[in-house]
């Protein structure tokens, strides 16, 4: 699930001389989502006038292609993950965020090598990520990781690996993986 912060400290890739969004309309509308998600972070319900799941997924920015715009496909791709934390949020009692906790050791690195303070809770007794929360966040790191769709995963040893396939049965989904080169 998003975080009202990790919305508002999105960046997106420039455009200029290719189809775009409009920066302003995009940034408005993301203050809009933030100070929602800062209203169920509180443990509120947002107001009327805040956004919900549905009025979120159904924006629409006009293109740009002379003047500077934003990437469509990050701004869309963080739309989506929007909507599917809103619609959490709306689904029944205010979840806990996985992404809100702190890393038990220290802060993990995305893989653009930046200090991830959204590190999921891997202490004893943690939350297990769900499907929906799993897609949500993976979303949005791809959005950070400027639209890679590279995965690669920490284990337990502390050292790093791709995903190399998936295979979901009666237990959950289980990942194979292959050393880092």
């Amino acid at each position: 699930m998003l975080t009202a912060q990790q919305v508002l400290d999105t960046t997106f890739t420039a455009t200029k001389f290719r189809e775009g969004y409009d920066v302003e309309q995009v940034d408005v509308y993301l203050d809009d989502v933030s100070a929602t998600l800062k209203a169920y972070e509180a443990g509120g319900r947002p107001g009327t006038v805040l956004l919900t799941s549905a009025a979120a997924g159904d924006v629409r920015f006009s293109a740009t292609k002379w003047r500077e715009g934003y990437d469509v496909t990050e701004v869309d791709e963080l739309i989506d993950a929007i909507v599917g934390t809103l619609r959490s949020y709306e689904s029944g009692p205010t979840p806990t965020s996985p992404l809100t906790a702190p890393h038990p050791t220290a802060a993990a690195r995305d893989v653009v090598g930046r200090e991830d303070a959204t590190a999921p809770d891997h202490s004893p007794g943690a939350r297990p990520l769900g499907i929906h929360d799993l897609t949500t966040q993976l979303q949005y790191a791809r959005v950070r990781a400027n639209g890679s769709d590279r995965l690669v995963v920490l284990l337990p040893d502390g050292s790093s690996a791709h995903v190399t396939t998936l295979d979901a049965g009666p237990q959950g989904i289980t990942l194979s993986t292959e050393p880092l080169a």
